[in-house]
C-alpha cells in the first residue's frame, strides 16, 4: 500500500514532468513507484528511499533530460532551441555557457554566409561593398573572393567549433542528468 508521502513524492514529479509526453511521463512515475516498491520490499524504509531518490524536481530534470537526449535522431532547429531552453533553466553556468556558444555558433554561422556572399558581390562590380584590412588598407576588387573565402573560412571555423563545444556540453549535462536517474549502474543503487 502506497503512503501518503510516497503519494505526495509522485504527484510532485508527476507535476514536474507535465512538459513531456504523456506516456513518457507516466513511464518515469511508474518507475519510481516501482523503485520504491522493490526498494520497501528489499527492507528499506521509505523515507530512506524517497531521500536517496533526493528532491522530485531534481529528479524530474533528470528525467526531462533523458528525454531531451532521446531527441539526437531528429535536430531541428526547434528541437536545438527545446534543448537550449531546458539546460539554461537547469543551472547557473548553463544560463551563461549556453547562450554564449548559440550566439556564437549561429551568429558566427550566418555572418560567414554574409561574408562569402559580399565577396561574390563585390567581384562582380559590387562598388558599393567595401572590404578593408584597417584604415586606408582596401582589398583591391580583384581579391575581393579570395579574401571573403579566408576570412569566411575563419569565422566559420570559428563558428563550428562553437557549434561542437554547444553539442558537447549538452551532452555533457544530459549524462550528468541521466547518472541521477535510479536503476542507473553510476548511481550506486
Amino acid at each position: 500500500m502506497i503512503s501518503s508521502y510516497e503519494r505526495s513524492y509522485l504527484e510532485k514529479l508527476n507535476q514536474y514532468l507535465e512538459k513531456m509526453p504523456d506516456a513518457e511521463r507516466l513511464d518515469a512515475v511508474m518507475e519510481i513507484e516501482s523503485h520504491i516498491t522493490e526498494g520497501i520490499a528489499n527492507g528499506q524504509s521509505e523515507t530512506v528511499i524517497l531521500s536517496r531518490l533526493g528532491d522530485p524536481r531534481k529528479l524530474a530534470k533528470a528525467y526531462r533530460s533523458e528525454h531531451m537526449a532521446g531527441l539526437n535522431h531528429v535536430k531541428s532547429f526547434k528541437d536545438v532551441l527545446s534543448m537550449i531552453g531546458f539546460y539554461c533553466t537547469t543551472g547557473l553556468l548553463s544560463i551563461m555557457v549556453i547562450p554564449i556558444l548559440a550566439t556564437v555558433a549561429y551568429g558566427f554561422g550566418f555572418s560567414t554566409i554574409l561574408i562569402i556572399l559580399a565577396g561574390i558581390l563585390r567581384t562582380f562590380g559590387a562598388t558599393w561593398i567595401s572590404m578593408n584590412l584597417g584604415p586606408g588598407m582596401e582589398i583591391p576588387a580583384q581579391y575581393s573572393m579570395v579574401f571573403s573565402v579566408v576570412l569566411g573560412a575563419i569565422v566559420g571555423g570559428i563558428a563550428y567549433f562553437s557549434w561542437k563545444g554547444l553539442k558537447k556540453y549538452l551532452a555533457f549535462l544530459s549524462e550528468q542528468y541521466r547518472r541521477s536517474l535510479p536503476g542507473s549502474h553510476k548511481v550506486g543503487y
